[in-house]
């Protein structure tokens, strides 16, 4: 066995020509691609981090931000080809802008630095305990549209063709809670 770590898209065409037997795919939909299965692991609301003194906190209601506010500002997320780069893009299509993205980082911690010198506005994944980003930033979260971080255990519809993936894919699946509010696995 290996692992292999690469962007969403990437493991996703490896997963589809069975180079991948199973792969953690980060996704903006709750549907998964012609062609794989999946079953939801992490699914939670994008936040705006902004530095302590961001115009941004102004306009925010209470820890809401509508995600038009974003507009013409510098943006600071995950590279294209990621599950929450691909939310973004999509929300902000629905919201009827581009978004300006001036930094890009694999690591979630680099952005949240990267904002908290004031050099833009982070978009990641809430954290999971609701506890506030370190550095004095603040999350706000992204509404109107709400956009939202997904994460999907995927593989072939029809399965994987080793039956030591078929065991390691059945093992994830008792391991791997499902978020509440989730509907399961889907193909």
């Amino acid at each position: 066995m290996a692992l292999t770590e690469d962007t969403t898209e990437r493991m996703q065409a490896a997963l589809l020509a069975g180079e991948l037997d199973i792969a953690l795919l980060g996704t903006a939909s709750d549907v998964p691609p012609p062609g794989t299965a999946f079953r939801m692991v992490l699914d939670v609301p994008l936040v705006a981090v902004v530095a302590p003194g961001d115009p941004l906190l102004a306009r925010a209601a209470g820890t809401g931000l509508p995600l038009a506010s974003l507009r013409d500002r510098p943006l600071i997320c995950l590279p294209r080809g990621t599950g929450v780069r691909a939310a973004l893009e999509r929300g902000c299509a629905q919201a009827g802008f581009r978004p300006r993205v001036t930094f890009e980082a694999a690591a979630p911690h680099v952005l949240a630095r990267l904002a908290a010198r004031g050099l833009g506005v982070a978009v990641l994944p809430a954290g999971e305990d609701g506890a506030p980003p370190g550095d004095g930033l603040r999350a706000l979260r992204i509404v109107e549209p709400g956009i939202r971080g997904r994460l999907a255990l995927a593989w072939q519809a029809a399965g994987p063709a080793s039956p030591a993936a078929r065991a390691l894919l059945d093992r994830l699946r008792d391991a791997l809670p499902e978020p509440s509010g989730c509907a399961g696995e889907r193909s």
